[in-house]
């Protein structure tokens, strides 16, 4: 069965190619990042937890750091 493909469906397929290796690609990435997400997660949740423990003063103190005066 050697049928001739029609313009628009060699065009679907061939976008439909690209797509795969696209996201493909894209995946990969993500597998790359995903360790430096969880570390930057992990320091976060470790400044929650050292500012629940912060007295009223050094709560000044980081808002004045963070607004930048």
């Amino acid at each position: 069965m050697t049928q001739t493909r029609s313009p628009k469906v060699k065009r679907i397929l061939q976008l439909e190619g690209r797509g795969a290796a696209a996201l493909a690609t894209f995946e990969s990435g993500l597998s790359r990042i995903a360790p430096a997400r969880h570390r930057a997660e992990q320091c976060f949740q470790e400044a929650r937890a050292i500012k629940v423990t912060l007295a009223p003063c050094e709560l000044t103190q980081l808002r004045r750091a963070r607004s930048g005066v």
